[in-house]
């Protein structure tokens, strides 16, 4: 009979874990933006969100909770030292908040989170008011080499973040300077653009693609190897002869620690959610630039920027 004890209590531990998972969630999960209201990352959070609470099933509920400031580092620092219990992620931001990792300065490292899975690439774009003198992207790097340092390009991230990076990488490629004025957050970079406060900005793509299209402001360069669908218009800078590609990853992850059947699910339900017709047709809508990726290979992606960007630190570091 003693032999039996150990199978027993196998079978014990299997019953006991498995209605557990399938009871998760029991209370609502809160995302973490470490952005304000508005932004790409804030549409994209609030998007998913509720495609996911269908997908987790048990009657699930997804709040998304704003904590912006200090270029995305308050929020990220609180989903990092968040109770690794499932019932908080967030939106995560690379390059930047890897880069707030390689300087040393953040109370979080790439070991204080658990990758769950990537949602949007959005790549950076430079543009100008619609009344500016610069009509192409070669008229304003011309004017740059006239006047190193003359020509202030507001971004809508923090020191570190992929537009201020991508920056920094084309005043070292095209012996430019241009010098950057850091808005933190989408709505004051273009609100400081329309009004005239800055004559350039950097910024994502689909945070300029109304008032791109409604001729308040000039694309002068899409930060990508292609033409975006969903602005075939505006040039690349590889068109233009500028080797430079920057995009910026939006996805989930949750705080180290959290049980890997948790966040398999989790990821379970990230993917089904981006696979629903119904999430596709209002991301298309919203004009998201979707690009699911799992787990490991958004693991991989951010290994990959942490290594670049601690290499880009020791030659050319951006603070």
């Amino acid at each position: 009979m003693k032999r039996l004890i150990p199978l027993v209590c196998l079978a014990l531990s299997a019953t006991i874990a498995t209605p557990a998972l399938a009871a998760y969630p029991e209370k609502p999960i809160e995302v973490i933006v470490a952005f304000g209201p508005g932004g790409g990352t804030d549409v994209a959070a609030r998007s998913i969100a509720r495609f996911m609470e269908a997908k987790l099933g048990n009657g699930a509920r997804v709040a998304v909770i704003n904590k912006p400031g200090a270029g995305g580092e308050i929020g990220w620092t609180t989903l990092a030292q968040a109770k690794p219990d499932g019932y908080t992620i967030g939106m995560i931001n690379p390059p930047a908040f890897v880069a707030l990792a390689v300087e040393g300065k953040a109370k979080y490292t790439m070991d204080s989170f658990k990758p769950i899975g990537n949602i949007v690439l959005d790549p950076g774009i430079l543009v100008v008011n619609k009344d500016s003198p610069y009509k192409t992207l070669k008229d304003l790097m011309d004017a740059a080499k006239a006047s190193p340092g003359a020509i202030v390009v507001g971004t809508s991230g923090a020191a570190g973040s992929s537009e201020h990076i991508g920056l920094l990488t084309l005043n070292n490629t095209a012996g430019v300077t241009f010098t950057p004025a850091f808005f933190g957050a989408t709505a004051p970079a273009r609100q400081a653009l329309l009004g005239g406060h800055v004559p350039a900005a950097t910024m994502n793509l689909s945070e300029a693609l109304t008032l791109a299209r409604s001729g308040d402001i000039r694309v002068l360069g899409v930060m990508s190897e292609e033409r975006s669908p969903y602005l075939p218009d505006a040039p690349t800078f590889a068109e233009n002869g500028y080797d430079l590609i920057v995009t910026a990853s939006r996805g989930l992850a949750a705080p180290a620690g959290v049980p890997d059947d948790i966040v398999a699910k989790l990821e379970s339900a990230l993917k089904a959610a981006m696979e629903d017709p119904e999430y596709v047709k209002t991301a298309q809508q919203a004009e998201i630039p979707l690009a699911y990726m799992d787990s490991a290979s958004y693991t991989a992606l951010i290994n990959k920027i942490y290594a670049g960007l601690t290499a880009t630190w020791k030659v050319m570091p951006w603070r």
